[in-house]
C-alpha cells in the first residue's frame, strides 16, 4: 500500500492513548484526534482535534475522508463505538485500521476463549473478514503487560504502596512493555505498512518474572512492610467463571482472566518471537528495568 501520512487517533484520553499520541505526533505524520463532545484530549502542538459522534457511522466516515490509517485505543467497554469506527473506515476508504489491542496475545487459544476478551476477539473477526474481501487492511499489535502503568496501578506490583501479588508463585517468565514503547511500536507499524499488513505483530521491551520485579523494587524501597500474596490464576478464573455464569459480569470477575493471560501456564504471556527489529524496538536489560521502577517511585 502507499505510504501512510494522515493518521487518525481515536480514544486518546485513556491510559495508553496519550503515549501513542506523543509518539505519532512526534513522527512524520499529520495527526487528527477524534474526540467526543465535551471531552478534553491532551493538547498537542500541530495536532488537529475533531469532535465526532461515535453513534453515527456517516458522521465518522465524513471526518475520515482522505485519511490513511486509524489507530484506536477505544476501551472494550465502548466496543460499539469501535465497530462503528471500523464501518466508517470502510465507508471512507481508509486503507489501514489498528484496533484497540496492545496487550495480551489473543491468538493464544486459552485467552481467545476467555469472556474478558470477547469484544476484542469479535473485532478481530470483523477486521479479518473485511481484509479477506479486500475492503481494508489491519494490524493487530500485542505488547504484553504495560510495565510502567502496572507499577503505578499495582498490576500486580506497586513499589510505592509495597503491595505485590505473585501470580502462580511469580516464577513464570512474561513479556512487558512501557507505554512509551507501545507508542513507538505504533509508529513502526505506520512506517512499515506493507510488512505489517493483515497480521499480528508482537513486541516486547523486557522479559522478566514477578519475583524479579519484586526483588528490584525491594532494592529501591526496602524489603520491610510489604504485603505479598500468591494467587493461583487457575483457581481465580474458575471462581470468576462461576460468577459470570450467574450473570455477575464486573471488574472483579474479568480481572482473573487478564491475570491468567499474562502469568498463567500456557497462556503465552512470554513472547518467544517478536517483531522488535522490524518496528525499531530496543530490548532492555535488568538495570534498565530497575531504572524504570525507580522513576515510578520518584514520581509517585
Amino acid at each position: 500500500m502507499a505510504t501512510i501520512r494522515n493518521v487518525v487517533l481515536a480514544g486518546v484520553s485513556g491510559n495508553l492513548g496519550p503515549a501513542i499520541l506523543r509518539a505519532v505526533s512526534s513522527a512524520a505524520f499529520k495527526v487528527t484526534v477524534f474526540t467526543r463532545p465535551g471531552s478534553s484530549p491532551p493538547v498537542t502542538p500541530g495536532v488537529e482535534t475533531v469532535e465526532v459522534d461515535y453513534e453515527s457511522v456517516d458522521d465518522l466516515a465524513t471526518k475520515l475522508k482522505g485519511k490513511d490509517a486509524v489507530v484506536s485505543t477505544i476501551p472494550p467497554t465502548a466496543a460499539a463505538a469501535q465497530t462503528n469506527l471500523i464501518q466508517a473506515t470502510l465507508l471512507a476508504g481508509v486503507p489501514r485500521f489498528l484496533p484497540s489491542e496492545f496487550g495480551s496475545d489473543l491468538h493464544n487459544a486459552l485467552n481467545r476463549a476467555a469472556p474478558a476478551y470477547k469484544a476484542k476477539v469479535e473485532t478481530q473477526g470483523l477486521l479479518e473478514s473485511l481484509a479477506a474481501e479486500g475492503k481494508l487492511s489491519y494490524t493487530i499489535v500485542y505488547t504484553g503487560a504495560f510495565l510502567d502503568w502496572g507499577l503505578r496501578a499495582g498490576f500486580p506490583i506497586n513499589p510505592v504502596k509495597k503491595v505485590a501479588a505473585l501470580h502462580d508463585g511469580g516464577d513464570r517468565l512474561y513479556t512487558t512493555t512501557t507505554l512509551e514503547t507501545v507508542g513507538k511500536a505504533v509508529v513502526g507499524v505506520l512506517n512499515h505498512p506493507e510488512e505489517t499488513k493483515n497480521r499480528v505483530v508482537r513486541i516486547g521491551e523486557i522479559n522478566t518474572t514477578l519475583k524479579e520485579v519484586l526483588a528490584l523494587s525491594q532494592e529501591i524501597v526496602g524489603s520491610n512492610g510489604w504485603t505479598i500474596t500468591e494467587p493461583d490464576t487457575t483457581e481465580a478464573v474458575e471462581k470468576a467463571l462461576a460468577q459470570i455464569k450467574q450473570g455477575i459480569f464486573s471488574q472483579e470477575t474479568i480481572l482473573p482472566f487478564i491475570y491468567k493471560a499474562v502469568w498463567g501456564e500456557g497462556n503465552g504471556g512470554y513472547f518467544e518471537q517478536t517483531d522488535n527489529e522490524l518496528l525499531g524496538i530496543r530490548e532492555l536489560d535488568k538495570s534498565s528495568l530497575k531504572q524504570i521502577i525507580q522513576r515510578v517511585v520518584d514520581h509517585q
